[in-house]
């Protein structure tokens, strides 16, 4: 018999400066989640059209579950499974976006396997039988991170396990895109490390990627940034040691990527062009773990500047990083674990999250990442594993919450074991 010491469930919540309310942390359902490893991605939205808020997150077995929350009767609906995952894995977490159709897009279950796509039948409704299908083109993929454009293009940027000749620590990046409701689509390779000779650290981590749309003055873009990970120099392994932090973004009029100062580096960036033009931070190779964590996540200032967030173990705290026009300026606040989020409220105001034990704390810059407070510390029930952002959030349902489980000492990928909150908006 399961015994349950440190159970995760679904929670969810809202919070800017000072709070104008208390928060409050309501319980969604027990032991629905289990043990996941995923970044900071679209897992939920607020639909206007239908006046309910989505949500999604990887259940028993690694299926992928979404959830309704009616803002007209304030109640959750029935939890609905709309898809199989092909094996259990923790790394096997959905996404989904509200397509130009209005239907839902889901993008789940892939760990070095080929991404698959779920797509509800009924526009703006969870209800019915999703169809539920692979994207081929998207092999020995991980981490996937989709976006949909204003005029209707999914990209799915994900890692790729290529192992060029068996080494365990070659994983590129790139995307998928399909600009006819996912029908048909296209692959394209975006940063590829291989080889690096001088330290043998060929694969790509990275956090949030940001889609910034087009505004007259440039096309719409979508902003990366990663660090590189595996062994030390003339050995390899899977995620020994970690080193750099890098920024591009991807130009949606051609699909070229470009550095920081507007460099076309074509439509793939290589080893010498990310070393030579995309270094936020270089970071010496390490004596042990990882210089800039695994999740690197990043965002956008009004004027097209990057807002990088990243972890800087040497100072045993977090980092945000943001381009003067000239060079990077790194500034460190106390932010430990990892990133879970950066949400624009502002040209320059952005909010970053961070959990650590049985709690939410937020951090605040006005100024474009140059410096950084705390914000507000929001207390949960039980110690809390991931907090995301609701996309287009409501007061009443602004953050998704799962606690973290430990079920006769372990946990497990077969059953439930995390619960799920959501909290309020605190700055309504």
């Amino acid at each position: 018999m399961n015994r349950i010491i440190g159970f995760s469930a679904i929670f969810c919540l809202g919070v800017l400066t000072a709070p104008a309310i208390a928060p409050k942390v309501s319980l969604v359902e027990e032991r629905t989640n289990i043990r996941s490893d995923r970044r900071p991605i679209p897992v939920g939205y607020y639909d206007d059209k239908a006046d309910k808020t989505f949500v999604c997150w990887m259940s028993a077995h690694s299926h992928p579950a979404v959830k309704a929350f009616d803002h007209a009767s304030g109640k959750w609906g029935d939890t609905k499974i709309v898809a199989e995952s092909p094996f259990a894995d923790k790394h096997n977490y959905p996404a989904i976006l509200r397509g130009k159709d209005n239907h839902i897009y889901m993008f789940y279950g892939c760990h070095n396997s080929t991404l698959k796509m779920a797509v509800s039948p009924e526009p703006n409704s969870i209800e019915g039988k999703w169809t539920d299908t692979y994207i081929p083109q998207a092999e020995r993929a991980s981490y996937p991170a989709p976006v949909l454009t204003d005029d209707g293009v999914f990209y799915v940027f994900y890692r790729d396990t290529r192992k060029n000749n068996g080494y365990a620590d070659d994983r590129p990046y790139q995307f998928v895109k399909s600009t006819d409701n996912g029908k048909t689509w296209t692959r394209q390779m975006l940063i590829d490390p291989y080889p690096r000779v001088t330290d043998s650290m060929m694969e790509v981590y990275n956090g949030q990627v940001s889609y910034q749309p087009g505004d007259g003055k440039h096309a719409g873009r979508i902003h990366i940034a990663w660090t590189i990970c595996g062994e030390k120099a003339g050995k390899h392994a899977h995620a020994t040691y970690g080193r750099n932090v890098y920024y591009a973004y991807l130009d949606l009029s051609d699909d070229h990527v470009y550095n920081v100062e507007g460099r076309d580096l074509g439509t793939t960036i290589d080893n010498l062009e990310a070393d030579k033009y995309c270094l936020a931070l270089e970071t010496p190779i390490p004596e042990r773990g990882h210089q800039a964590g695994l999740q690197v996540s990043v965002h956008f200032r009004d004027n097209g500047a990057p807002l990088i967030h990243y972890n800087y173990p040497s100072e045993h705290g977090g980092r945000l990083a943001t381009w003067t026009g000239k060079e990077w300026h790194h500034t460190s606040f106390g932010a430990v674990g990892e990133p879970r989020g950066i949400e624009k409220l502002g040209p320059e105001t952005f909010r970053i999250y961070s959990t650590m034990g049985k709690g939410v704390t937020t951090f605040v810059t006005s100024d474009g990442g140059l410096t950084v407070k705390r914000e507000t510390e929001i207390e949960t029930p039980k110690s809390l594993s991931r907090c995301y952002v609701v996309s287009d959030a409501r007061p009443e349902l602004k953050l998704l919450l799962f606690t973290t489980p430990v079920i006769d000492g372990k946990e497990s990928l077969h059953e439930g074991s995390r619960d799920m909150y959501v909290v309020n908006d605190i700055y309504e």
